[in-house]
């Protein structure tokens, strides 16, 4: 999961990476077998480095996880099902 707002980003990257120990190569930064330094996310974007993919796809994930059953009452909602229909087909 995403922390802060601090990134790391390698030497020879091109991409930033998250505190996300689900991503290979923050695992490898964390373990001390990749070199990487620490930089502010809008300083590493401003570089023109890029969120890598398996960042990217943590961030999503923890996203939806947030948002949890107010994701699924939006999309019930904007399938045109109000809660009153629910609530009646429930009890």
């Amino acid at each position: 999961m995403h922390h802060g707002d601090e990134v790391y980003i390698t030497r020879t990257g091109k991409y930033y990476h998250y505190f996300d120990d689900d991503c290979p190569t923050t695992a490898r930064i964390l373990k001390g077998t990749t070199a990487a330094r620490k930089v502010k996310e809008e300083e590493a974007k401003r570089m023109g480095y890029t969120l890598c993919r398996h960042c990217s796809k943590e961030y999503a994930e923890d996203l939806a996880e947030r948002q949890g059953c107010g994701g699924v009452a939006m999309l019930l909602l904007a399938a045109g099902i109000g809660a009153s229909s629910i609530f009646k087909f429930f009890t």
